[in-house]
């Protein structure tokens, strides 16, 4: 009888031997960090920038099927008035997904790891100032809000590049680019 009992018993544990092992092989070929466990980053495909002035408002909206790194489908020019003082918003959304999705607040969320910079170029460059007017907790600035002041004078033509700094992997300070942008984009500009 003790006899019968343990071929039963050695099988029996023999079994769960087995798949334990097999548990284990099952999981250890896995990835830790399948594709399917990361978020995928969702970058705006258009950004609109509102200058509003008692004078009267621009809008110039920058457009692309896919994200802010594909091809352009839409650029409008951003026209300044001489001699104005204008306050500005920047939106950015994400139309390609559905719903679409306004990433603006997310950045506001996150202020602390996202800041814009503006950057003039071409004959414009001396006649335009933008100061970013929001923060961030620590005190930073943020740039969802800014004035733009032109200065008097004739026409000029140049550029305005607008990039997003993304703070991951290092410390935003304020003044710093961040080494990973989620926007990398450029307006045509004139003043008149």
């Amino acid at each position: 009888m003790y006899k019968a009992h343990i071929p039963y018993r050695n099988t029996v544990l023999t079994m769960l031997a087995c798949c334990g092992l097999l548990s284990l092989w099952g999981n250890g070929c896995r990835p830790i960090n399948s594709p399917t466990d990361i978020a995928e980053e969702v970058l705006p495909n258009e950004v609109t920038i509102t200058l509003t002035s008692p004078q009267g408002n621009v809008t110039a909206v920058w457009r692309s099927t896919t994200d802010v790194k594909g091809t352009p489908t839409r650029i409008d020019t951003l026209v300044l008035a001489a001699g104005r003082t204008y306050t500005g918003t920047i939106k950015a959304v994400n139309t390609t997904k559905n719903p679409p999705i306004d990433l603006t607040a997310e950045y506001k969320k996150e202020a602390d790891k996202h800041q814009f910079f503006y950057t003039v170029s071409g004959e414009a460059q001396g006649r335009v100032t933008i100061t970013i007017t929001d923060r961030d907790k620590n005190n930073l600035p943020v740039g969802l809000e800014f004035t733009v002041m032109t200065t008097s004078g004739g026409q000029a033509r140049g550029a305005l590049n607008v990039v997003l700094g993304h703070y991951d992997s290092v410390r935003k300070t304020g003044t710093n680019r961040a080494p990973e942008s989620d926007m990398d984009i450029t307006f045509p500009l004139v003043i008149r």
